[in-house]
């Protein structure tokens, strides 16, 4: 899995791992969309468009499954695992040629109507492409990045580009060649496998080559080949490959959008972007269209939540550097990557408060706006788990942090200021200090005596109660203590002898436990009268020495 694979190899394998389901039917353009929306788990290989000489690929990285398995790992892991791949650095080599190289088209024979384009969404501004690896370098330092932006289309050699985002570095790029009073040359890269995708999202410093570190998620260099027609490089594994110039001294004067989004509505409205001019697509042999999907009527299964195993990995990148003893985090499918989780161990009481600020502040992504973290006995990937840790080690006037004036992704419908949100940070861990008692958090585990032991020798009822008193006469026993020594012999002697030392027994005040022990009295213990504490006093009237 970790190495430089091809698109048709990739299929290959989703297949063999139960992820993909193949469509051999010819269908119509038009019905793409609904063929994606009826397999929203699965990713989708369409065979056969009619009037195309291209196959669609589409959803095939849509859930977590899948990112741990391109990953090899749990999917508890994925986070952690693409923190410690992005640490590493492999230099790129150079290859003469590439299956993508196979169809060459340049200049008048550019034409982008050969690609099976659809309308994905009822109000989309039109046809784009999403899966696109936007590919650039710096002007001024020459450094490679490339992320995804979506491309909608204008004319059969002309796309405008999804680059509202300030933060987003091929934004930076195209500003910095518009200062110099430059246009901007970018490769899209359009089909690839999962592992490149996840390498491309990654949190690194603004001055490292991406693909520097895609060798790292590769364990071995990236292969790269330069395009026809601009001085740019591609990975060779590239399926379809559109060399563009981006007309950044034009400005950002392009209507862009609107489109559905990853949130399941609409959002952000007709976008002012810039324009890019085609000058060559080349592409493989029988090739490959991979469509990212986004939105629709099941958005926490569509390609977009590739942002999930990228904001897990900031996130928990972020609280190892700042000394939080993070185990695991987790942004579910439903929550759109506006909601993450946190499993820490903390050392000190401010730790879970010092957490939730930088899993609200630390991503690139600009997300979550809503932040939860727990203790290491919570199964943050059991949503019942995680509600029943919110009920009762939650309280909103103690446990909620809250920030203004975020950044955040400008398709947020409940924004005032596109891009700008509040965020809350939600503390459910156990407390610590003074004045807290852990019993009171310690869950309660189902009895399990085990087997019988073997050698059994029954006892009478008589022979039960006689020694039930002196193995409780020896020291107090918690009634778990007294099934364990008499298990095996028949449970109602057990209870019936238990009941007839009754009115000699009283309780110790030794919580959590609170043993029998022989006493004239029913509280073993002289009574005091009642401190301040967190106890409900419906459940303890005093506090008992």
């Amino acid at each position: 899995m970790a190495s430089q694979q091809s698109l048709p190899d990739f299929v290959r394998d989703m297949e063999a791992a139960g992820f993909l389901v193949r469509i051999t039917d010819e269908i119509r353009v038009d019905q793409i969309p609904t063929t994606l929306e009826a397999n929203p788990t699965k990713a989708v290989l369409i065979e056969k468009i009619k009037d195309c000489e291209f196959s669609v690929l589409a959803n095939a990285y849509s859930n977590q499954d899948m990112y741990a398995w391109a990953m090899e790992c749990d999917r508890t892991q994925t986070g952690r695992k693409m923190v410690e791949k992005a640490k590493s650095r492999a230099k790129w080599e150079v290859v003469d040629t590439a299956p993508c190289k196979e169809v060459i088209l340049k200049g008048d024979e550019v034409d982008l109507t050969r690609l099976p384009l659809f309308l994905h969404h009822d109000r989309d501004g039109h046809a784009y492409t999403n899966d696109n690896l936007f590919i650039s370098k710096h002007p001024d330092t020459g450094v490679y990045d490339w992320g995804i932006y979506r491309s909608m289309f204008r004319s059969k050699n002309e796309k405008s580009v999804d680059m509202t985002c300030t933060s987003h570095r091929q934004r930076i790029h195209a500003m910095a060649a518009a200062a110099k009073g430059q246009n901007l040359e970018v490769a899209m890269v359009i089909g690839g496998p999962i592992l490149d995708k996840i390498s491309a999202l990654v949190g690194v410093p603004g001055d490292t080559d991406d693909f520097e570190v895609l060798g790292g998620f590769y364990g071995a260099p990236a292969k790269m080949v330069k395009c026809e027609t601009i001085d740019v490089m591609v990975p060779a594994n590239a399926e379809l490959v559109l060399e563009c110039e981006l007309m950044a001294t034009e400005g950002l004067n392009f209507d862009e959008g609107p489109y559905g989004e990853f949130t399941g509505m609409y959002g952000g409205g007709m976008k002012h972007n810039y324009r890019l001019k085609v000058k060559a697509m080349t592409f493989r042999k029988n090739p490959i269209y991979q469509h990212c999907t986004i939105g629709g009527m099941h958005p926490w299964y569509t390609d977009n939540m590739l942002q999930l195993p990228a904001i897990e990995a900031d996130l928990y990148g972020a609280l190892r550097l700042a000394g939080i003893d993070v185990v695991e985090v987790r942004s579910p499918a439903g929550g759109l990557s506006n909601i993450a989780y946190a499993k820490i161990r903390p050392l000190g009481a401010g730790d879970a408060k010092q957490a939730l600020g930088l899993m609200l502040t630390c991503s690139k992504q600009g997300l979550p706006k809503v932040a939860m973290v727990f203790n290491d006995d919570v199964d943050i990937w059991d949503d019942q788990a995680v509600l029943a840790a919110m009920a009762f080690r939650y309280m909103p006037d103690r446990d909620t942090v809250m920030i203004k004036d975020c950044n955040t992704m400008t398709v947020d419908p409940k924004c005032a200021d596109p891009g700008v949100a509040s965020k809350i940070g939600m503390d459910c861990t156990k407390p610590m200090g003074a004045g807290w008692n852990p019993d009171e958090f310690i869950k309660s585990a189902v009895t399990d005596l085990g087997e019988p032991p073997a050698d059994l020798t029954p006892m009478t009822e008589d022979e039960i109660t006689r020694e039930m008193e002196a193995f409780i006469g020896a020291e107090p026993r918690a009634w778990l203590d007294i099934l364990k020594h008499f298990h095996g012999q028949p449970y109602k002697l057990i209870y019936g002898a238990f009941g007839g030392l009754r009115h000699k027994l009283g309780r110790m005040n030794d919580a959590p436990w609170y043993r029998y022990t022989l006493s004239d009295r029913p509280f073993a213990f002289e009574a005091k009268p009642a401190a301040l504490s967190n106890f409900d006093p419906r459940h303890v009237g005093s506090t008992l020495a």
